[in-house]
């Protein structure tokens, strides 16, 4: 069988002879499957390539990502860290308020100004909850649980010191008059027949004319001449404590007025059954006589 070729015929621009190129025909044609194969080949690779280009971007985005994330991740822990030192030192002061407010006089005297203690938490809480812990997240939570609780501590705190200031107002812990005590408080001998009997009160010894000051805010019941206690002053402060101030000389308040801590209200007399000069002052519970000494400073 003779071989089949394809001529090409070459002509140069230069020149008038002739070239003849023989290709064999099956040359020519495994040429042509070869250039197929190339160009799919060539194709395949590209998208491969781009597969690959696509796939490295990708990964240096999520690269960045995850870079990105560790130090979000640090910087909040870092910040936790510092949040929590903040809160446990806010919780010492908040410890340390406490306690400064249970060892104030004005608390400890609540049993005698018929204030009851009351409290509680307001938030239902979980063993579980309470229990929780370990990772960023149940970390957060708990921080933003003691943040609210320290929140709701301080506004407690808030109200206790308001209560407190209003308490210290209403509260008879200051002396109406500087002076000697002639009597104390409770048994005593009569110091007209000498026959024995119960005080009510306090007996200050001081100058007829001395300022009689109130012992605390409150608003005045009585404020007339009383037999044995002669001109009488009551200042009712609310809570069931009343105060009462005999034996003076006379009136700087009026019945129903209100008065203020330590403001003056009348002055010492003899008036009533007196041998001299003083006051008389008494601290009443619910209208039962009390030792006056129990509301006021030590070592007065």
């Amino acid at each position: 069988m003779a071989r089949r070729f394809y001529t090409c015929i070459i002509v140069p621009d230069a020149s008038r002879q002739l070239h003849k190129l023989k290709i064999p025909q099956k040359a020519l044609h495994a040429l042509g499957v070869f250039g197929v194969f190339s160009f799919f080949a060539a194709v395949a690779l590209s998208f491969s390539y781009a597969h690959m280009a696509f796939k490295a971007s990708d990964y240096d985005q999520l690269a960045a990502e995850n870079t990105d994330m560790k130090i979000k991740t640090t910087n909040l822990q870092v910040s936790t860290s510092r949040l929590t030192s903040k809160i446990n030192d806010l919780e010492t002061l908040s410890e340390k308020l406490t306690q400064v407010i249970e060892n104030d006089p004005a608390f400890s005297q609540a049993r005698k100004l018929n204030i009851k203690p009351e409290g509680g938490s307001r938030t239902d809480v979980t063993t579980s909850q309470l229990q929780e812990g370990g990772d960023l997240n149940a970390n957060l939570n708990t921080l933003r649980d003691r943040a609210k609780g320290l929140e709701s501590q301080y506004n407690l705190l808030d109200q206790l010191v308001d209560k407190r200031i209003d308490m210290d107002a209403v509260t008879p812990n200051i002396w109406p008059i500087r002076g000697a005590i002639g009597s104390p408080f409770g048994t005593r001998l009569d110091p007209f027949d000498s026959s024995p009997e119960v005080h009510l009160g306090l007996d200050i010894v001081a100058p007829v004319g001395s300022p009689v000051k109130s012992a605390a805010a409150g608003t005045v019941k009585v404020a007339q001449r009383e037999g044995d206690y002669g001109n009488l002053i009551v200042v009712d402060h609310g809570n069931g404590v009343t105060t009462r101030y005999g034996h003076l000389r006379g009136y700087a308040i009026r019945v129903g007025q209100r008065v203020t801590k330590n403001q003056v209200i009348g002055w010492v007399g003899m008036t009533g059954r007196t041998t001299g000069p003083h006051l008389h002052y008494e601290v009443r519970l619910n209208d039962r006589p009390m030792n006056p000494r129990s509301y006021l400073p030590r070592g007065g």
